[in-house]
C-alpha cells in the first residue's frame, strides 16, 4: 500500500535519510526501530508527504505522494506525530472530531458515519472519560492518547505512528498497541515507529532498523532482534532466552 523507493532526505548538509527502502504490505502493522537520531521521525515525514524527499519517491497505493491532491492523501493516510502539540483550548470530543475533515465538506455538519467514527475512535484509546476536558490540561500520554484517537477517526487506509506508547503507562501501551494491531487486520497497514523492541517483538509482523539514516536489517523479529544486530546498532550484548528472541540486554 505504501513503499518508499530509495528515498533520502538532506537538511543542512546532512544525510538525515539515505537510500532507504520500504514496504508496507496490506493487513501489516510493521515496526521501525533504531536509537535517537537514526532518521525514523525524518522517514516518517516523508513517507506522509510532509516534507520533500531529495532522493527517490514514496508510491500511495501505486502513486507517487508528491501527485496525490492533499485532500484525497488526508482521507487515506493519517499521521500521529512525536509529542504532537496542542496549542487552543478545546475539549478532547472536538479536537478528534477534526479527524473527520477530509471527509467533510464546508460549513457540513457531522453525519451518523461521522459520529460513529468519532465514538468508536475515542473508545478504542479509553478517551471517553475525557470527552469534554479542556485538551491543554491534558497530561502526556492523555495527549498522546487523544491524538491518535483523532487519527483513528479519520478511518484511513495507512497510519504512521512515531513513538505512540513512549509517553504510556504499561497498560495503555498495551492497549495502544492491541489498537494498532486490530486497526492493521482490516485491511489497512500500520508503520509505528517504537523503542520499546519488547513491544517490538510481541506485535508487529515485520521489523525496520534503521541506523545513521539508513535501513540495516529487516524481517522477522527474531532476525532483526539478533545479538549481532543489538550490537552494532545499539551497542549493547543480548542476554541468551529460552525463545529465538534475547531475554534482556547489557552493555557491550
Amino acid at each position: 500500500m505504501l513503499v518508499a523507493d530509495s528515498a533520502g532526505v538532506v537538511r543542512g548538509g546532512k544525510q538525515l535519510v539515505n537510500n532507504v527502502n520500504l514496504k508496507l504490505n496490506r493487513g501489516e502493522l510493521v515496526g521501525l526501530i533504531g536509537p535517537n537520531g537514526a532518521g525514523k521521525s525524518t522517514l516518517l515525514n516523508a513517507l506522509a508527504g510532509l516534507i520533500t524527499l531529495d532522493q527517490g519517491d514514496v508510491t500511495l497505493n501505486g502513486t507517487s505522494i508528491r501527485r496525490i491532491p492533499v485532500a484525497k492523501r488526508s482521507r487515506q493516510l493519517a499521521w500521529v506525530a512525536q509529542s504532537g502539540p496542542v496549542n487552543w483550548p478545546l475539549t478532547v470530543e472536538r479536537i478528534v472530531t477534526l479527524g473527520r475533515r477530509p471527509h467533510m465538506g464546508a460549513w457540513q455538519k457531522l453525519t451518523d458515519d461521522d459520529t460513529r467514527a468519532i465514538d468508536a475512535a475515542i473508545t478504542a484509546t479509553d478517551c471517553d472519560a475525557l470527552r469534554q476536558q479542556d485538551a491543554t490540561t491534558l497530561s502526556g500520554g492523555e495527549r498522546t492518547r487523544m491524538l491518535l484517537a483523532r487519527a483513528l477517526a479519520t478511518e484511513p487506509k495507512v497510519l504512521l505512528a512515531d513513538e505512540p506508547v513512549a509517553a504510556l503507562d504499561l497498560k495503555h501501551q498495551l492497549q495502544t498497541m492491541n489498537v494498532l494491531r486490530n486497526f492493521s487486520a482490516q485491511d489497512r497497514c500500520c508503520l509505528v515507529v517504537l523503542h520499546d523492541l519488547s513491544l517490538a517483538a510481541r506485535y508487529c509482523d515485520r521489523l525496520y532498523l534503521m541506523q545513521q539514516g539508513s535501513m540495516v536489517a529487516d524481517g522477522a523479529a527474531a532476525e532483526v532482534l539478533s545479538a549481532d544486530n543489538l550490537r552494532k546498532v545499539y551497542g549493547v550484548e543480548a542476554e541468551p532466552a529460552d525463545g529465538e528472541l534475547p531475554g534482556g540486554w547489557r552493555m557491550a
